[in-house]
């Protein structure tokens, strides 16, 4: 069966990002809260079981690692090549 493509839903776009990129938000985002949470929420009882701010450092981490993959995501060998 051979598919049409019309002009509400095109097959292909230069507007599409990968999954990816949506995912790497998502974690952006949760990382940011987390860091907001882990600075402005009083840390004793997290800090009393391990010794650290977990929120905090996890947050650091998630936005970090969100931020990287989003970059990646942008920089894809895949999306260059649509472009040109």
């Amino acid at each position: 069966m051979e598919q049409k493509q019309t002009r509400e839903h095109p097959q292909s776009s230069d507007h599409s990002l990968a999954i990816g990129f949506y995912i790497s938000a998502i974690v952006l985002i949760f990382g940011v809260t987390l860091v907001l949470a882990g600075l402005l929420a009083p840390a004793q009882p997290v800090e009393r079981n391990i010794g650290i701010n977990a929120n905090l450092w996890w947050g650091l981490v998630m936005a970090v690692s969100g931020c990287v993959i989003a970059g990646l995501s942008l920089a894809s060998p895949r999306r260059r090549a649509r472009r040109s």
